[in-house]
């Protein structure tokens, strides 16, 4: 400030009230004179007594880190603070300058304050930007084992897993930073063993550091374990640093703080001993309680240039209610003489310069890693010793919270099956197929997994899939990956009773992180049936009261493996009887759902017996009276005609198959054995089905039979199995088909249907069994033939004479 004015009174006067000076705290590019005092050590300050001037700087840092600590978002706010302590006296004309303002928004480095009254004190914000004194990182791995690379994911298992947590501090700045406390809220999953400097409370890590040099890291290493119940992301908790720093963030400081308060000065000026010579001396007197320093003082006679005084920062300060005196120094002058001065001084300045500041890292979350994994087979039996498909099927479902990344499968495929190859693999995720070098096949000798239920046909092999060889796989969560492929057992031996076909999938996120294994929820399982086709069946008439009456008795018994369905029992009366009453019985009384069906036809009248199911070990008994006249031939009339069924019923406790399914018609005569057909016709494919099951399909599906040969050319394509046998269904498919590609109402030429091809259809077996059951086309056999062998009822396959079981069909012989 500049100096008071040269009247030794005029300080003390004070100033009209319309011109007191109005309080205020502004950037100014006042020019004139500061004190230039310099800005002492607080201990020095304090060490004199009185009040002071007292200027603050005081930054407050509040910061968000990522986890290597590079600033994601910055607070720093400033507060410039000059105070007046005094309880008495006032201080004006204040001057704050400062250094290093260039990352903050003060607005200029020259603050001035008109006054202040005592016990006040002014205020003045800004913010900083771009500056940091302390940085906070944190190094997480949940797979610490693996060293290359740090890993955020973690499995569910039954067993902990672990974790590595490393918290480091380091100095930015230029100056001491102290008070330094790191403290990190674990998730309830973690545990860690706490090492020295920090410590564990209410699930708390507290890690008290203290001082820090400029440029000085330290860093705290734990080690622990994490447990995982549920597929929700962890969240890791976020690890807060705190620190006190005897210096601003944004380095600004004060270069110069002064203020002035009641003082002044004047020249004691007395004559001494010797005339015309004056003994002079400056004094400066302090009528406040401030302690004051003087930082310049000249003094010269008015006249001349010369300096009487020069004093430069004198050494004694001020103190409250004193004075300084100079020393005296004589001027030679015939009359008392007359001065001009300048006094620089000010109120002692305590200047201090602090920040504090608070980071917190940015919070990490930890993916659960988690699947479901199923595998099935199409069928869980096989029949044995004929050659089967089977497709294999593997889905793992992302149940977890983190994408899966890399996946490795180990899928055992039994002896019974062929080892099937790469190119018959399709892997699609969600939906869309991976390209191949995505993915890596290999086939092993040996089962891997299963050590239990292994088959005997083979040792069998193990199939190693990695997927995600080019890149990430990027499942993610609730998104599916289907692994599937086919499987060939060529020839199945009965001895598989149990086959387990067991895999493991390891998944993990990242490629050195964490590996989760899940296998699937149920194993697949298969087993070979080996079921055969045995069966009783006779009949007999037996002679009732009166001419021309007869009981008739049929006998059908299904001694097989598995159920038979829908029955057909044919007989044929011969034409000069009348069928009367009958019925079906079976070990548990009599059958209430079989239909009889009966019409007129060549040799007599032909009669089918419904049955829609035949339960292994079933029994039944056709019993009914027929009566009629004229000649009877014994040997037509206990002729038995034939059964014939559908397909076979798989009992309860065994699971559906794929393989083909074979249906067989059973006749008695010869000609019953003619219903399972292979067709003749050049034109038609090598292909075998049943007449009767071909007219009923067609005949429901409205195909014309004039179309026979046609639609049996056309069918050939339903083979699904390709086992070169039509069942129903597969009929039933083509009929389907037919009658779509038909829908135009197109019909095939007449002439395809040809009287001479109709001719060449064969006559149910039915009626051939009739025309073989009329005496004149039954051969003679010599005596010799019929005692060296004998024909089957059902199939009439020549047996040996002896023989108690058909060699063909099964059929067991009655005596």
């Amino acid at each position: 400030p500049p100096a008071p004015p040269a009247d030794p009174l005029g300080a003390l006067a004070p100033a009209p009230a319309e011109d007191a000076p109005v309080p205020g705290l502004e950037p100014a590019d006042l020019t004139g004179e500061q004190a230039g005092a310099t800005i002492r050590s607080i201990a020095e300050v304090e060490a004199v007594a009185g009040d002071k001037l007292e200027g603050t700087l005081h930054e407050v840092e509040t910061t968000t880190l990522n986890a290597d600590g590079a600033i994601i978002k910055q607070n720093v706010k400033g507060t410039l603070t000059v105070n007046n302590p005094s309880a008495d006296d006032r201080i004006y004309d204040i001057d704050v300058l400062l250094d290093n303002i260039e990352s903050t928004d003060i607005g200029g480095e020259h603050v001035s304050v008109d006054e202040l009254e005592p016990s006040k004190n002014h205020t003045m914000s800004y913010k900083v930007n771009g500056k940091q004194m302390m940085t906070l990182r944190e190094r997480l791995d949940t797979n610490p084992s693996r060293s290359q690379e740090r890993s955020l994911s973690v499995a569910i298992n039954e067993d902990p897993g672990a974790i590595a947590m490393e918290l480091e501090v380091e100095n930015l700045s230029t100056v001491e930073l102290h008070d330094v406390v790191v403290t990190r809220p674990l998730a309830e999953q973690m545990h860690f063993e706490m090492v020295g400097g920090a410590d564990l409370d209410d699930g708390v890590i507290t890690w008290t550091v203290g001082r820090l040099q400029p440029g000085e890291k330290q860093s705290l290493s734990l080690e622990g374990t994490i447990s995982v119940s549920s597929t929700k992301a962890i969240k890791a908790g976020k690890a807060t640093a705190t620190y006190n720093a005897d210096a601003t963030v944004s380095s600004m400081a004060f270069r110069e703080l002064d203020a002035f308060c009641r003082g002044f000065t004047y020249m004691r000026v007395r004559e001494d001993e010797r005339p015309d010579n004056w003994k002079c001396q400056a004094i400066f007197e302090n009528r406040s309680s401030f302690a004051v320093d003087l930082t310049k003082l000249q003094v010269r006679m008015k006249g001349s240039d010369d300096l009487l005084f020069d004093i430069h920062d004198v050494d004694q300060d001020v103190t409250p209610n004193g004075k300084w005196e100079s020393e005296e120094r004589v001027v030679m002058a015939q009359s008392e003489p007359d001065f001009t001065y300048e006094l620089v001084y000010t109120v002692l300045p305590r200047a201090v310069q602090t920040s504090e500041g608070s980071m917190t890292l940015e919070e990490k979350k930890l993916d659960v890693l988690e699947a479901d994994v199923e595998k099935s087979y199409s069928t869980g039996s096989l029949r044995s010793y004929r050659n089967q498909k089977v497709q294999a099927t593997m889905k793992l479902t992302n149940k977890g919270s983190a994408p899966i990344n890399l996946m490795r499968v180990t899928d055992d495929i039994p002896g019974l099956f062929e080892a099937p190859s790469a190119d018959q693999l399709t892997i699609k995720l969600d939906g869309k197929a991976l390209d191949d070098d995505q993915f890596k096949v290999e086939m092993v000798e040996g089962t891997t997994l299963e050590k239990e239920h292994r088959s005997p046909d083979g040792q069998g092999h193990t199939m190693t899939l990695t997927i995600g060889t080019r890149g990430p796989l990027g499942l993610k969560p609730k998104k599916s990956i289907e692994i599937s492929y086919p499987l060939v057992a060529p020839d199945p031996s009965p001895a598989n009773e149990r086959v387990d076909a067991p895999a493991r999938i390891e998944f993990s996120a990242e490629r050195f992180g964490p590996i989760c294994t899940r296998e699937p929820t149920a194993t697949p399982s298969v087993k070979v049936v080996h079921n055969r086709r045995n069966f009783s069946a006779g009949k007999q008439a037996i002679p009732l009261g009166g001419k021309g009456r007869y009981e008739v008795l049929i006998l059908f018994e299904n001694n097989g493996d598995t159920a038979l369905s829908d029955l057909y029992i044919n007989d044929v009366l011969p034409a000069q009887f009348e069928i009367k009453d009958w019925e079906m019985k079976n070990g548990d009384g009599k059958r209430d759902d079989v239909t009889m069906t009966s019409e007129d036809g060549e040799g007599g009248l032909h009669i089918v017996w419904h049955v829609p199911k035949v339960e292994k070990g079933e029994r039944l008994e056709v019993s009914f009276d027929i009566k009629g006249s004229g000649e009877v031939d014994a040997e037509a009339l206990n002729r038995f005609h034939g059964v014939h069924f559908g397909d076979e019923i798989e009992s309860e406790d065994l699971p559906a198959i794929e393989s083909e399914e074979e249906a067989t018609d059973a006749e008695a005569t010869e000609e019953a054995s003619s219903d399972d057909v292979e067709v003749k016709e050049e034109t038609a494919p090598a292909m075998k089905f049943r007449e009767d099951m071909l007219l009923r399909v067609m005949e429901a599906a409205g195909i014309d039979v004039a179309h026979r040969d046609e639609f049996v050319v056309f069918a050939a394509g339903y083979d699904h199995d390709d086992n070169g046998y039509l069942k129903k269904a597969e009929l039933e498919d083509a009929a389907k088909a037919w009658n779509e590609q038909h829908a135009d109402g197109e019909e095939a030429p007449a002439e395809e249907a040809s009287a001479e091809e109709a001719s060449a259809e064969e006559a149910p077996a039915e009626e051939s069994a009739e025309e073989a059951s009329e005496p004149e086309a039954a051969p003679e056999e010599s005596a010799s033939d019929a005692a060296e062998e004998k024909a089957c009822m059902i199939c009439n396959t020549m047996n040996a004479a002896d023989a108690s079981v058909c060699s063909a069909c099964g059929y067991t012989f009655t005596e």
